[in-house]
């Protein structure tokens, strides 16, 4: 793994002709479509992206050229579909997983949906139709995203973290979680709640203030926040925390197994 990285770190596109960065690109992403690496991983507790390996993606985009592809129906792409073994199901038809993401045992994608490169997905997490899981967004275990929800990408425009979703959330029909926003364990998103960077995330319970991090057990709805200006007071979309799980919560926002 540390050769891999040294190699793809020094590689520039002139340098793309040589076998040497040819291999260390492709078995870069080799290991993200079968789980062994991920564009971010949680170190004590805090976040990081390896950049090196959203940089080996970048290379494998220039490394391959467009070329025809049969699946049923004719494609023209860089990048092929992923290859899914019997512990993931995929609805039939029209849900696009592309290589070099990973997809962990019992996730269900429902149709149709589509998992951008880099994207990891953990197990028993539920993909609801029309959604779109960005490239390299990290997606934790028993997740529930609803149907039409957007995950945002972090290959264009380029982004250093990317979106990261982590184990128990529930995400509303309609959101968009954009530009590397971490939402922490167990928060529930309600529907048609966008945040981004510079979204501000306000605290009812508290009067704190947050942005790019939703907390943990957090419930979210949309809403807004007043500014003044020289013209008089307008309203700011805001995502307010309203309060944080409860049994109540918990109840409307249980998984059902038997659907995995």
């Amino acid at each position: 793994m540390k050769d891999i990285k040294e190699m793809v770190e020094q590689c520039t596109t002139s340098l793309l002709k040589k076998k040497d960065f040819i291999s260390a690109v492709e078995a870069t992403i080799k290991l993200l479509d079968n789980g062994e690496l991920r564009t971010a991983e949680k170190i004590n507790n805090k976040w990081h992206a390896n950049i090196w390996v959203k940089k080996a993606i970048l290379l494998y985009f220039k490394l391959h050229s467009i070329k025809r592809m049969r699946y049923g129906y004719d494609y023209y792409d860089k990048i092929p579909l992923k290859k899914l073994d019997g512990s993931v199901r995929v609805v039939p038809i029209g849900s696009t997983v592309r290589y070099g993401s990973f997809l962990e045992p019992r996730v269900v994608v429902m149709a149709p949906s589509y998992i951008n490169i880099g994207a990891y997905v953990g197990a028993d997490t539920m993909i609801d139709s029309h959604v779109l899981i960005g490239s390299c967004a990290q997606i934790g275990k028993s997740v529930h995203i609803s149907a039409g929800v957007i995950i945002g990408g972090v290959l264009e425009p380029p982004q250093a973290t990317p979106v990261i979703i982590e184990d128990g959330c529930f995400i509303g029909g309609q959101s968009g979680i954009y530009e590397g926003v971490i939402v922490k364990r167990r928060a529930v998103i309600s529907s048609g709640v966008i945040i981004n960077q510079s979204t501000p995330i306000f605290d009812s319970t508290n009067g704190k203030i947050y942005y790019g991090v939703v907390p943990e057990n957090a419930v979210v709805i949309s809403g807004s926040l007043p500014k003044k200006t020289a013209f008089g007071e307008v309203q700011l979309a805001a995502a307010i925390i309203i309060k944080y799980r409860d049994e109540k919560t918990d109840s409307r926002t249980a998984l059902e197994q038997a659907l995995r």
